[in-house]
């Protein structure tokens, strides 16, 4: 075992930087492995007919992908054209650059006379964006409420966070209210309501009729309620989110904000018994003086028969098709053929093929241990907690947006660490090293330690940076006496993703805590936030 470790070890510590031809990639599964891969070909270039070909393997086509794309797909280079062209620029240009150019979040911040001569110039060929710049241009709630329900909506969710603020938090009145609230589009003007600083616009919401919203309306327009101190209605709202809601996660939050409205202790119980694990079910855990149950620290038996390199990512791919696409005549088959490939290596590979969401077990793995000795325990439990949200210890990982390995860093991060440490001739690939990760996520942890004091934040600094955390969150009036924070805190941090994040990675925190032997309690490593 000693030998297979220290081979891997070196080996390791030599990645190469691989670039694959057009042809091997189009022999590739489907994945954002894949689409880090073409994305890296296009950027050393390619035959137009090759990219044209490779478009149709993209699983997804984020931003980045699409500009590399750019020089080989007529369609997006005019799109990339117009929205190059600076706004006096489409001065007499066809209807469908102008749209492309000007999108109504640009058009708040231009000339208003300018934006009426474009508005006046496409008046025959796109009356409705004819009208739309002109309504933006009159800086005016009450030229918007004139409009009809679905263009109002239209405007007031794609202007932007300012304009809103400035010229459309004036509350609606009820009529208009009870038509918005039946179109698909409210569900989105709700959420930049509630989660934007539009206080008239807020207490306009505070008794509408909910039930055609979905499930985060509901939530959201609850919270609303809350923020206003109107417990009675915000009960009435989590009562019809509960009827709308699919996921058990979002039973949770139904259940927990409903406990700490009335504090009926029945539903304590009822969140033990979900099938997640997260800030809602550990704070009904904790009440109960539990801990969940569900949950496995390690696979167990171990082999020595590791099924493929983990450094190279579509070799994982294959692994994970050949398994899908194999008939297994049990799950107990199936399980048992897959332990045989359980190594310390490819034990976080395994777990997430053994992991199903119906058994309700919940692995809190510790790979790759050997590459964090030294290392305090409080920094082993947040580094764990990170990984385990950012990609389930797999070293090969990559996300839609190109963060890669373990650690989900992004490139121009990593390159940042490694010039600092003086690592020559660095490249991405290098990421895909578990050693390499853990590395630069202590070095990483150093920086954001040294100006965040709190698992949390430094959370939501790893997923959205520092900048970000600093600017929306710490600066603002977040963990400063809302009702019920900082609970009610968490569910307002603007950025989604990192909103989600955080409260994942502070869950993690709180189980890793445990295994670690640090009685950590929710509620106490809450508190420090206020």
């Amino acid at each position: 075992m000693i030998k297979i470790l220290l081979f891997l070890t070196i080996y390791i510590s030599f990645l190469d930087a691989k670039v694959f031809s057009a042809n091997e990639l189009k022999k590739m599964p489907k994945s954002y492995i894949k689409d880090y891969y073409i994305y890296k070909l296009l950027q050393k270039g390619v035959k137009k007919d090759d990219a044209k070909e490779l478009l149709l393997e993209v699983k997804r086509l984020s931003p980045k992908l699409y500009k590399e794309f750019v020089p080989y797909i007529d369609k997006f280079k005019r799109k990339a054209y117009c929205q190059s062209l600076k706004p006096t620029q489409l001065l007499g240009r066809f209807s469908d650059c102008v749209k492309l150019g000007l999108s109504l979040y640009r058009a708040t911040t231009i000339d208003k006379k300018l934006l009426y001569k474009i508005s006046n110039e496409i008046k025959m060929e796109d009356p409705k964006l004819s009208i739309e710049y002109q309504v933006i241009a009159k800086n005016s709630f009450d030229y918007l409420i004139k409009l009809p329900p679905k263009l109002i909506l239209e405007l007031f969710n794609l202007v932007g966070d300012r304009y809103r603020k400035d010229n459309y938090d004036k509350p609606f009145d009820k009529q208009l209210l009870a038509k918005l609230v039946k179109l698909k589009a409210f569900n989105t003007t709700v959420k930049k309501i509630v989660r934007g600083d539009l206080k008239n616009l807020q207490r306009s919401l505070l008794s509408i009729n909910s039930n055609d919203l979905n499930f985060n309306s509901n939530f959201l327009l609850a919270l609303n309620a809350i923020r206003y101190d109107r417990f009675k209605e915000a009960l009435k709202f989590l009562k019809i989110a509960k009827t709308k809601a699919k996921y058990n996660s979002q039973m949770d939050k139904v259940l927990f904000w409903q406990y700490l409205l009335d504090k009926d202790k029945t539903l304590l119980t009822k969140l033990t018994n979900s099938k997640e694990i997260d800030i809602y079910t550990l704070y009904a855990y904790e009440k109960l003086g539990k801990f969940p149950k569900n949950i496995r620290y390690k696979l167990e038996p171990k082999s020595q028969n590791t099924p493929f390199d983990i450094t190279k990512p579509f070799e994982w791919v294959k692994f994970k098709d050949m398994i899908k696409r194999a008939k297994f005549s049990s799950k107990e088959q199936r399980t048992k053929y897959l332990l045989k490939y359980n190594t310390p290596w490819s034990e976080p590979h395994i777990a997430r093929l053994l992991y199903n969401y119906h058994d309700n077990i919940h692995y809190y793995l510790r790979p790759y241990s050997w590459y964090l000795n030294g290392i305090s325990t409080k920094r082993k439990i947040l580094i764990y907690s990170l990984a385990r949200q950012e990609s389930n210890f797999v070293p090969t990982e990559v996300s839609s947006s190109y963060a890669l390995g373990l650690m989900q860093f992004m490139p121009f991060v990593a390159k940042g660490i490694a010039k600092q440490q003086g690592i020559k001739d660095f490249h991405n690939e290098m990421l895909f090293s578990p050693k390499l990760a853990y590395k630069f996520a202590n070095i990483h942890l150093d920086y954001l330690e040294s100006n965040l004091h709190h698992p949390l934040y430094i959370a939501y600094a790893y997923n959205g940076g520092i900048g970000f955390t600093k600017r929306k969150i710490l600066q603002k009036d977040f963990f400063k006496g809302y009702n019920f924070d900082p609970f009610f805190s968490m569910e307002m941090i603007p950025n989604s993703q990192a909103r989600e994040y955080g409260k994942r990675v502070l869950a993690n925190y709180i189980i890793y805590s445990k295994l670690f032997g640090r009685d950590i309690k929710l509620t106490h490593i809450l508190e420090k936030l206020r």
